[in-house]
């Protein structure tokens, strides 16, 4: 006979009076029916587990609180609801029938329509249960699918990162030997060159040319040297560090522009808060990058004009500012002047230099930074900033 539900349902009592009610009301269920505990739990280990136990307390030799806690203590049948029936209606009992793993409870005589309710909640709850539980199969699964393309990916990233820090340091190694064999052959051209401008007659036509070569050579030679450092910059090169007195090495960066500053009748003004800052760092290097700052503002600025260079702090900060009165930088400039390589904008000519990118280089690797601005009227101010 087909029933309305599918669900198996196992009837648990001494009395054959009560088993014959129960089966009358759960007409429209699977039922199974078992006189003691012991034929109860043979029922249920030796064939397919019901979907809800119906499950009298007093019983002979076993009674339903040790059924109870023998399905409980067993994996394949620890989640079986199960529902008391008793005549006792005392807390300590009910509570005894919780503590043994019952579910719920229902006293005789009972309410037909109340039991088949109690039993459709459960066996509800019990299919959700199982629900969740499939889902969180399926999400664990999905997990370790996540889990293990993560990992596969993490690793073929490593490939990748690996691959790149040796084409790094490929690409850092061969700029190293260009610049090597650029300066190799450069330095017998400034000798020649030299040679040739000392024997020839300044008013000779090939004096101009002469004196272009040398130019040309000139910049060349500051281009490979720039160059290399920047290299070695970017490849995390180990210089030696110092106590450096940063008033005295921008002083003595002030007398070795003096010549370029006069030919243009350009004065460099100090202003210098403290005589006794002193950094940690490569002498060589933050020199190199204080020239290129006061270099660049006699360069761009007007015949006449002065270059003020200040030294103060601010709160931890040491700070070397270089301030003109020049035509300032382009926005565009001011978005690319320190990105090595970059095309961008000069300050206001032709002239693109790699003397403030490698400045740029040398305060990262001295853990600051260099900052540029345009004042509102005119010119420019350029500061090494160390943290």
């Amino acid at each position: 006979m087909k029933t309305l539900y599918e669900n198996t349902i196992l009837i648990v009592d001494d009395s054959p009076e009560i088993i014959d009610i129960i089966v009358d009301i759960l007409e429209d269920f699977n039922t199974k029916i078992s006189i003691s505990g012991e034929d109860a739990l043979e029922i249920i280990f030796k064939d397919e587990p019901p979907d809800l136990i119906l499950l009298d307390v007093i019983m002979p030799k076993m009674n339903g609180f040790e059924v109870c806690r023998q399905l409980r203590a067993n994996p394949q049948t620890m989640e079986i609801p199960i529902i008391f029936l008793t005549i006792k209606t005392l807390k300590d009992d009910i509570v005894h029938g919780f503590e043994a793993g019952g579910q719920d409870y229902i006293t005789k005589p009972f309410d037909g329509r109340e039991l088949i309710e109690r039993i459709k909640t459960h066996l509800e709850l019990k299919a959700q249960r199982e629900i969740l539980r499939n889902v969180n199969v399926i999400l664990e699964e999905k997990v370790l699918k996540r889990t293990e393309e993560l990992k596969n990916a993490l690793e073929k990233l490593d490939d990748a990162n690996k691959e790149l820090q040796g084409l790094d340091t490929a690409k850092n190694n061969f700029l190293m030997m260009i610049s090597h064999e650029i300066r190799t052959p450069l330095n017998g051209i400034v000798g020649a060159s030299s040679f040739l401008k000392d024997t020839l007659n300044e008013d000779s036509e090939l004096s101009i040319f002469v004196d272009m070569l040398n130019i040309s050579v000139e910049r060349l030679e500051k281009f490979s040297t720039t160059a290399l450092l920047i290299t070695q910059l970017q490849a995390k090169y180990k210089f030696p560090r110092e106590t450096i007195n940063i008033a005295e090495l921008a002083e003595y960066c002030i007398k070795y522009n003096e010549e370029s500053s006069k030919e243009k009748n350009i004065g460099i003004v100090k202003n210098i808060d403290n005589y006794e800052i002193n950094i940690e760092a490569n002498k060589g290097l933050i020199e190199y990058a204080i020239n290129s700052i006061i270099n660049n503002s006699i360069k761009y600025s007007k015949e006449g004009d002065i270059v003020l260079l200040k030294i103060y702090t601010k709160g931890t900060e040491k700070i070397i500012e270089v301030n003109d009165n020049g035509r300032g930088f382009t926005q565009t400039a001011i978005e690319n002047l320190f990105k090595p390589f970059s095309v961008g904008e000069p300050h206001y000519d032709d002239n693109v230099g790699l003397s403030l990118k490698a400045a740029k280089h040398i305060m990262e690797a001295h853990g600051g930074e260099i900052k540029a601005k345009n004042f509102l009227q005119s010119g420019a101010s350029v500061s090494l900033i160390f943290k």
